[in-house]
């Protein structure tokens, strides 16, 4: 059963993120310069846990090991500094690796390079769930296998669950797996060209899953949210783009946070949008924002309202 006061798990896989800036991408058989090059983690799943921790709440993070390699030791030492129990260093694992590049534009593309990491999902302990009072899982199409069984422990021991999918569509697989889970959110996203589209996607994924909410995210035009009885949207705040790289985890550890704290949706998705507008202003190796930092943000929305 649900422990209110227990940590948000959040499990995905877990890799080094090399983040390349490129003016804009070249035309197929053509290069581009890479002007900077700089070391984050991914996926979502360890990002939205970094959160979480950064502010206040209890969590923990299930991915699969990481090696004792270059990599591994700067996704270690990353987390670590976050307040996230990283996971095992093992010498004969290779570290997964993700290459994401991203233009002027903020447009990106990225190349993932992740042996064994599924393998390594579907062995992880989840004995952690029992004592949860939310679930966090990016249902990658690349990792289904290790998802499914996530979403099963997930619901026979009745936690509710977000599940991100991050852009990608919902597979019959997956749709069959939360169907009648208890508490069911989704979050996805669409591209800033296609905000218009966000409600319409929201309807039919609560449509197909039945979820208590459906959480679209649309970059600068900010989210909604989408049950069977309310609509609520909250807009993105204006700041100073440097970067995108998981700028929808910080929206997640911001909503969690109110989630968990039984906020109203309204409140949840303010603190979400305000997490990932200063995750996307803020350097790579940053400190994370802290809850009187995104409170400060959201309280002039609060007081117009």
């Amino acid at each position: 059963m649900v422990n209110p006061s227990g940590p948000v798990v959040c499990v995905s896989y877990l890799a080094l993120a090399e983040l390349w800036n490129v003016p804009r991408f070249p035309h197929p058989n053509h290069g581009a310069e890479v002007r900077t090059i700089e070391w984050s983690v991914a996926a979502d799943g360890s990002m939205t846990a970094a959160v979480l921790a950064s502010l206040g709440a209890p969590t923990r993070l299930i991915t699969n090991d990481i090696g004792d390699d270059d990599y591994g030791r700067f996704i270690y030492r990353w987390l670590e500094d976050r307040h996230v129990t990283p996971s095992r260093r093992r010498s004969e694992v290779t570290t997964p690796r993700i290459v994401v590049a991203a233009d002027d534009d903020h447009t990106r593309t990225w190349f993932a390079h992740l042996p064994g990491v599924v393998a390594s999902l579907e062995q992880a302990d989840l004995a952690p769930l029992a004592n949860a009072s939310f679930l966090y899982v990016d249902g990658y199409e690349i990792i289904e296998r290790a998802v499914l069984r996530v979403i099963g422990a997930g619901s026979a021991a009745e936690v509710p669950m977000l599940l991100n999918l991050g852009g990608s569509d919902l597979s019959e697989a997956v749709t069959l797996a939360v169907h009648n889970y208890p508490h069911l959110l989704i979050q996805t996203n669409v591209d800033d060209a296609e905000h218009a589209a966000a409600p319409a996607l929201a309807r039919s994924l609560l449509a197909r899953t039945g979820a208590t909410w459906v959480i679209v995210t649309a970059g600068a035009h900010g989210a909604v949210a989408l049950s069977r009885s309310e609509s609520v949207s909250a807009p993105a705040f204006p700041v100073k783009v440097r970067h995108t790289h998981c700028a929808g985890a910080a929206f997640s550890g911001g909503l969690l946070y109110g989630m968990q704290a039984a906020w109203p949706m309204e409140q949840s998705l303010r603190l979400g949008a305000a997490s990932g507008s200063l995750r996307c202003a803020r350097p790579h190796n940053a400190p994370l924002p802290n809850l009187g930092e995104l409170l400060a943000m959201t309280e002039p929305t609060t007081r117009s309202a």
